[in-house]
């Protein structure tokens, strides 16, 4: 398991300002409440490339940001209850990729641990792909407990999603994206939100010797060097 290194020096992290909300407004507003204080469980479900870890990752930096005691966890890496056994019973606790925990023994009874410990708040941010009634879980009494606060749906971004999220990750990094650029360089790249940014933080050093136009032009010569 491997705690989220908040590193706040970043120039474009995971935040709730620049997550584009489209579809996924419930979810946006959902996690935001219960990182500025509210309770929990709030459980998130999806395929990969929905926001989720973006919105749990948001969620603890902004708790970390306020001083709040938080955690953020993956059950994909390693044993889950290590990293949260010292934590306050009011923290904040993002536990991202369940379905890597699901029909794990271990793993069950440190989640179930997690919803008895961390109480009255139960300050639980929780993802997975699948929802709390097809998770293949083995513990009856935990598939209640993942399901005892919002559970929502996210989906992921439609064409028309990617160009905005394109433009407005570009502004943030202080760059001049059109639609039309967006729209060139989303055919011509992989249809995945993360990927994408990471390209443009490759186009944020490209363009500052060329004005931080990206223009179709620049573009062009982007992608073929």
């Amino acid at each position: 398991m491997r705690q989220l290194p908040l590193d706040l020096s970043l120039k474009d992290p995971p935040s709730f300002a620049n997550f584009w909300q489209g579809s996924n407004a419930e979810s946006w507003a959902a996690a935001r409440q219960l990182a500025e204080g509210g309770a929990g469980p709030l459980y998130l479900w999806g395929p990969s490339q929905c926001g989720k870890t973006h919105l749990l990752t948001a969620a603890a930096r902004l708790a970390a940001e306020t001083g709040a005691p938080c955690a953020y966890v993956s059950c994909e890496s390693a044993p889950l209850w290590a990293t949260l056994a010292d934590l306050p019973a009011d923290a904040l606790v993002c536990i991202d990729g369940l379905e890597h925990a699901a029909g794990q023994p271990d793993e069950e009874q440190a989640l179930f641990l997690v919803f008895e410990t961390f109480v009255p708040g139960r300050r639980l941010l929780l993802a997975a792909t699948g929802n709390p009634k097809t998770l293949p879980v083995a513990r009856e009494d935990l598939r209640t407990r993942l399901a005892s606060g919002p559970v929502i749906h996210m989906v992921t971004p439609t064409h028309d999603d990617l160009v905005s999220i394109l433009v407005e990750r570009a502004r943030h990094r202080g760059l001049e994206l059109t639609q039309e650029g967006a729209r060139y360089l989303l055919s011509r790249s992989p249809r995945e939100p993360r990927r994408l940014i990471e390209q443009l933080a490759g186009l944020d050093r490209a363009a500052l010797a060329d004005g931080r136009r990206l223009t179709l032009p620049f573009l062009r010569a982007w992608l073929k060097g």
